[in-house]
């Protein structure tokens, strides 16, 4: 096995290392079979009776390293140089002999066909070799691919596992602290279930991502309170770490709102969009709830830390605001990071 795979090295370089065009090729095939005559004729004591010997390794050489038609010229040429030196009578393209006639025409039907064989050979190896070049490629991507997911992993538990400790110290709702914990594992299972893999970047589509991410919002937590939510996301390629940070946001800011806007089944909505605009993606969700109450603490204050956090890795800013009648704004800008060049580890 090792020598096949270093004969074929050889080949291949050899090959590589040759002219292309035809006239070359032609050319360098003319000195090859001129230079096999020259052998046969120094040999001729030993071989005058095989006088097409010498030609067959020629022809496959020449059929391997080049093509079929460089072939078939070394296969007519070695013809014409057996019959005219080697073949009675000599000096003449007439063949005497009937049964010299007849090994000449076996010869040149097994050259045509070594020819052919070879040829077919060569390109089956080129075939396999550009195969598995290219398996070897996918192999590596996909290694790289796991190699970030699991980055990915481990940092996003990390966050978590911090986000459950300072919960766990600024929450005396254990409740509390398993839900919030559920919602952003969820988020964690939307961007990795949409993960695609383009060009070496592991990418998220934002329209899939956060449409499905208020889809679930919508069966789990509003059920039949006569709240309606509703998404108008563009289709903006996101990287994975961007995904995370904007569906937790996404997934803080809604859930919020349906806890704390609509209180004693109350009717309204809930309006997320996401966009570009500019150089920048603009995050905005809008309800029209009883806005924002200071003299009635909502929540702990965690989820607000939590994406405020979020936000400046994003490397923008979060602004919540009441709107003038009824409900409040909450905006997201950030600016979109080229593909792999993540502003989120």
């Amino acid at each position: 096995m090792n020598r096949a795979r270093g004969m074929e090295k050889v080949l291949r370089r050899l090959s590589s290392s040759l002219p292309r065009s035809a006239w070359a090729r032609y050319g360098i095939t003319l000195l090859l079979v001129g230079l096999t005559a020259m052998v046969r004729y120094m040999l001729d004591p030993l071989l005058y009776k095989y006088p097409f010997l010498v030609f067959i390794p020629t022809i496959f050489l020449i059929s391997i390293v080049f093509d079929r038609g460089s072939g078939f010229l070394a296969v007519a040429l070695s013809g014409l140089c057996s019959a005219w030196l080697f073949m009675k009578p000599e000096g003449a393209l007439w063949i005497e002999e009937p049964g010299d006639r007849l090994a000449f025409l076996i010869y040149m039907a097994l050259g045509f066909g070594i020819a052919a064989v070879a040829d077919a050979l060569h390109r089956a190896n080129e075939q396999l070799r550009l195969s598995w070049d290219q398996l070897s490629a996918v192999n590596e991507e996909k290694d790289l691919m796991l190699h970030e997911i699991l980055h990915r992993i481990r940092n996003d538990l990390q966050q978590i596992c911090a986000q459950l400790m300072l919960a766990a110290r600024r929450s005396e709702n254990p409740q509390d602290i398993v839900g919030g914990t559920i919602e952003r594992i969820g988020v964690l299972a939307r961007v990795y279930v949409r993960l695609r893999r383009v060009e070496g970047v592991n990418i998220v589509n934002s329209k899939e991502f956060l449409e499905s991410l208020v889809e679930d919002l919508q069966l789990g937590l509003v059920g039949v309170r006569p709240v309606a939510v509703n998404a108008e996301v563009e289709d903006v390629v996101l990287d994975m770490g961007v995904a995370i940070a904007v569906g937790t946001i996404a997934n803080e800011l809604i859930t919020n709102a349906l806890k704390y806007a609509f209180p004693d089944g109350r009717s309204g909505r809930i309006d997320l969009s996401f966009r570009r605009e500019g150089k920048d993606c603009v995050l905005r969700v809008c309800d029209d709830g009883v806005g924002i109450l200071s003299d009635q603490p909502q929540g702990t204050g965690l989820g607000g830390k939590i994406m405020q956090q979020l936000a400046q890795q994003l490397r923008g800013g979060l602004d919540i605001q009441p709107l003038p009648e009824e409900g409040v704004k909450a905006t997201l800008r950030f600016p979109l990071p080229e593909p792999g060049k993540s502003f989120v580890h």
